[in-house]
């Protein structure tokens, strides 16, 4: 689910703030740079979202809407070392769609 999510609802603002930043800079950014950059997003995003979403929300705040059914009081909830490791185990993705985003980039690039 998770790779549907990054790749379906990410990878596309994704691409479009790459070809942005392209107009902006008023050069071409090529593959390399369009692929850096689109991994240092998802860096970016996945920090936010374990930082942010996972360890303040979830763990600290705990919403009864975020509590899924039968789940309240487990302690993976407020267990952080959890939540870090089930980030981590994500991460080998992030080069993975940094490539694909700035293969998108690239291919717009060379056909615009």
């Amino acid at each position: 689910m998770g790779t549907l999510f990054w790749g379906g609802c990410c990878v596309p603002p994704a691409t479009v703030a790459l070809l942005m930043m392209r107009a902006d800079l008023g050069t071409d950014l090529g593959f390399w740079t369009a692929a850096a950059t689109g991994a240092v997003m998802f860096t970016t995003m996945s920090l936010y979202d374990l930082v942010i979403l996972d360890w303040l929300v979830v763990a600290a705040i705990q919403p009864r809407l975020l509590t899924l059914p039968g789940t309240e009081g487990m302690p993976e909830y407020r267990d952080l070392r959890f939540h870090a490791v089930a980030a981590l185990k994500g991460s080998p993705l992030i080069p993975i769609v940094g490539l694909l985003t700035g293969a998108i980039a690239a291919a717009l690039e060379a056909l615009g």
